[in-house]
């Protein structure tokens, strides 16, 4: 524990240096008062204290006044002294959650080169790949948040959980190792609130989160460290089977939460986006998911040639970006699948099925796979002629299977002669 006028004038320089505030002995007020807020340490007297007309911290003039003491309890204290790697691990925790991206002379000055140098993002704990059977083992070994799917760790570092047999429809984006993490809210139209407005903050900040991964009878591992390039908005089923607009955030992995080990491709995607919300709702219909729904009383036919309009716009409008960046090439427009859903009425489109081409899931939905016949990668349109709907079993002789090539050609062939049937 330290006064207040110990601490503000030991912090004033480093404030003027890395603050950039008029008044730097002024401007320590609000460090001073947030750590304790965030619990992260502790201020005596508080209750003494005058605040300002807002209430959210202390007047200068109190403080000097009564001059309380803040800083960390005495056994925290201690521990942190007497183990070097705890020392380690809470510093590059407070580095990641207050001071990102490191400015180059910050550890030099608070007196932690010797620490850090070099390695801070290697004493962040939990490490990666890290497994525990569940939430409650995670939350018993590393605090915060213990059920949301979008929550802090007890350091103050998001983390977005990922469940395969949850009820959210996350993802890898095809093609890429990038993820399609859809924002926090069960039932209705997403909001701007909660989980997704601390991802909304992250976005803005390009600050990178933790990403956790249990898949379907599987245990959560701390997957990867990721950072958000895109926000979408698209239709969704919600926990009470109703259509509901939910937020997509499109994740891209990174190896370290220190922006120098970040591919080209990230760092372009995050230049690129400007933090704005791509609504992909007005371009299709909750209906248009569901093969042979007709609430509009539009016929198959009609809605097939709507989304399929809409798709050739969408690419058209890609076709012309200067530099795409990879969420632009990658993530799929949802109008050219769910025209091509529409079209292949739930069930394989494949000429050669042998497999079951209209088993439906628990959900009562077909268990398709709507893909590109020539794929993204190779310069294949997001365009519903170049798309077709397979079961899994024809998804994967196209992918992997000793005769590929000239399934292929066959499914190219089909998915054209289906898409002319449906709009001549």
């Amino acid at each position: 524990m330290q006064p207040w006028s110990t601490t503000r004038d030991a912090v004033t320089p480093l404030m003027a240096k890395y603050s950039h505030v008029e008044d730097a002995a002024d401007g320590i007020r609000y460090p001073f008062w947030a750590l304790m807020r965030d619990e992260l340490w502790i201020v005596e007297r508080e209750q003494e204290l005058s605040l300002t007309s807002r209430g959210r911290r202390p007047t200068l003039e109190s403080l000097n006044t009564i001059d309380p003491s803040g800083g960390l309890r005495e056994d925290d204290y201690d521990l942190i002294r007497s183990h070097p790697e705890a020392a380690a691990s809470v510093a590059a925790s407070l580095i990641l959650r207050y001071f990102h991206p490191l400015p180059s002379d910050l550890l030099e000055d608070f007196g932690l080169h010797n620490l850090l140098a070099g390695r801070w993002p290697d004493a962040l704990r939990p490490l990666l790949g890290e497994t525990f059977k569940d939430r409650d083992a995670i939350w018993r070994t590393y605090g915060g948040q213990k059920m949301a799917g979008i929550g802090c760790l007890a350091d103050g570092i998001l983390s977005a959980f990922s469940d395969d047999k949850g009820p959210y429809a996350d993802g890898r984006i095809p093609d890429t190792d990038w993820i399609a993490y859809v924002g926090d809210g069960l039932s209705g139209d997403q909001k701007l609130t909660d989980g997704n407005e601390l991802m909304a903050e992250h976005q803005v900040a390009g600050r990178p989160l933790r990403y956790w991964h249990k898949p379907f009878q599987g245990q959560f591992s701390f997957e990867a460290w990721v950072v958000i390039v895109q926000r979408r908005l698209r239709w969704g089923i919600g926990a009470d089977k109703q259509p509901r607009r939910e937020f997509v955030w499109v994740l891209a992995p990174v190896p370290s939460p220190e922006r120098g080990t970040w591919s080209l491709e990230v760092l372009e995607a995050l230049d690129a986006d400007t933090g704005e919300l791509h609504d992909d709702t007005g371009d299709y219909l909750p209906d248009d998911l569901e093969p042979g729904a007709h609430d509009s009383g539009e016929s198959d036919e009609d809605a097939y040639r709507r989304l399929a309009q809409k798709a050739e716009a969408n690419a058209k409008k890609r076709g012309q970006l200067k530099k795409p960046t990879l969420a632009d090439i990658y993530v799929r427009d949802p109008s050219a699948r769910a025209a091509v859903l529409k079209r292949s009425k739930g069930k394989c489109e494949s000429p050669e099925c042998s497999g079951h081409p209209t088993e439906r899931t628990t959900a009562g939905l077909p268990i398709l796979q709507v893909d590109h016949v020539r794929d993204l990668a190779k310069g294949g349109p997001d365009v519903p002629w170049n798309m077709i709907a397979l079961c899994p079993n024809c998804h994967a002789l196209k992918t992997y299977g000793e005769h590929r090539e000239k399934l292929r050609r066959l499914l190219a062939t089909t998915a054209r002669r289906l898409h002319e049937q449906m709009t001549y």
